[in-house]
């Protein structure tokens, strides 16, 4: 069974990409000029930055792989202990840029956000599912004798 704390989190991801992707989507040529639109598209990516992090903070934690300092270096203890590839690892960190420039309330440039919209939200969705098929693994083996905590039982410190 899947860790329904991963699962959730997918979900949202899956959710803030569709909506970021939905008002660029409405009509690209105007959404510069359309900062509510704009507005939208950035808090759902923001949204799903989060979310991505949380469930790196829940693989962390149950599985016992180190203390992230950072957003950042949370995707780099994922792929140093294999839950997802160093390149991928490396595109979030670029994501991640961008939303810790909005996170700190500093205008990030909007070719940035525009960019992130159209290619950087498939690395989010690859993570997602990066980290539940191989919690899913990792529950099918602990089911041979192997020993998990239970879901949500991380005790992993939220980033700040």
């Amino acid at each position: 069974m899947n860790d329904p704390v991963l699962t959730s989190k997918m979900a949202m991801i899956a959710h803030c990409i569709a909506r970021a992707r939905e008002e660029y989507d409405k009509d690209p040529i105007t959404f510069f000029g359309d900062i509510t639109r704009r507005d939208a598209a950035t808090l759902n990516v923001l949204r799903a930055w989060e979310a991505a992090i949380e469930m790196g903070d829940e693989v962390i934690g149950t599985h016992a792989l180190g203390t992230p300092g950072d957003e950042r270096a949370v995707f780099t203890l994922l792929a140093t202990h294999g839950w997802i590839d160093a390149a991928l690892a490396e595109d979030l960190k670029h994501t991640s840029e961008f939303c810790r420039a909005e996170f700190d309330y500093q205008a990030a440039p909007l070719p940035a956000l525009v960019t992130i919209v159209k290619r950087g939200l498939d690395g989010l969705q690859a993570f997602a599912l990066a980290l539940v098929t191989r919690d899913a693994a990792e529950d099918a083996d602990a089911g041979e004798g192997g020993k998990k905590r239970p879901p949500g039982a991380s005790g992993a410190a939220p980033m700040t």
